[in-house]
């Protein structure tokens, strides 16, 4: 995303930070520096173009490398960062530490001369503080530091740094944080499916019983209808009913009619 030695520096400094004891995708992690062998191995294990040095390693380098990871987690908590203490700990970081104008060796696209640190001593807890203060700096001057961020997944605090270019890396790379999220978020979208539709259920249930009506319910609206469909079938029972009275009274007189005739 940035140029190679901000990705380069930024990413050795997530691993330095990522090394303390903590949980990584819901599994314990022990300290990894407590030694100068095991400072040595950590190391070893970066990107060597950022020529950080191994050799003259002694304890107090290891112990301070120790407090340089710690001043990082509590910048790196502290993003996105708009002032205060991170800021006068990112300036502490770069105390004494003065820049140096290097050709890049990068692709065409990129400025032919970049401002390298210089740090205040060639020891290696100098070299990373330099190195690292410069990356966070790069960051805060061009309103960056929202990609330093913590793993999303539960049971994990692994440091991470979004270097995508549509800020979409929210999960670390030890195991199945992210795998582990979706997988929770679709049993949650399904059982709030299953529990929408048990309450649309109870509801339509509950409706049914609420809109039947009961005998004297039904009398009364037979009786005095109060809808227009009710009216209206009132005054068609009414007609039926004074039609077939009329039609009765007929045959009726008709058979009188016949009676006398036989007389």
């Amino acid at each position: 995303m940035f140029h190679a030695e901000i990705n380069r520096t930024l990413t050795a400094a997530v691993n330095l930070m990522n090394t303390a004891e903590g949980l990584h995708s819901a599994k314990p992690s022990p300290d990894e520096i407590t030694s100068i062998e095991s400072l040595r191995k950590f190391v070893a294990a970066q990107d060597p173009e950022l020529k950080w040095p191994s050799s003259g390693l002694g304890r107090s380098q290891v112990d301070g490398i120790i407090e340089l990871r710690d001043t990082l987690r509590e910048i790196w908590s502290a993003a996105p960062i708009a002032g205060g203490r991170p800021v006068e700990q990112i300036n502490e970081l770069l105390d004494g530490v003065s820049t140096k104008l290097v050709r890049t060796d990068e692709t065409s696209t990129t400025p032919e001369y970049r401002a390298a640190p210089i740090p205040v001593s060639g020891q290696l807890v100098d070299v990373v503080t330099a190195a690292v203060g410069d990356a966070l700096k790069f960051l805060l001057v061009n309103d960056e530091t929202s990609r330093m961020r913590t793993c999303r997944g539960d049971d994990c605090d692994a440091a991470i740094i979004d270097l995508t270019r549509n800020r979409s890396k929210l999960f670390c790379d030890f195991g199945n944080c992210a795998n582990r999220a979706h997988v929770r978020a679709y049993r949650a979208r399904q059982a709030a499916l299953r529990e929408a539709g048990k309450q649309a259920l109870k509801e339509s249930e509950t409706g049914d019983k609420l809109a039947k009506p009961s005998a004297a319910e039904k009398a009364a609206e037979l009786d005095e209808p109060t809808s227009e469909s009710g009216v209206a079938a009132k005054q068609f029972r009414s007609a039926m009913r004074d039609e077939l009275m009329d039609q009765r009274d007929t045959k009726g007189g008709k058979k009188k009619k016949k009676k006398k005739n036989k007389k």
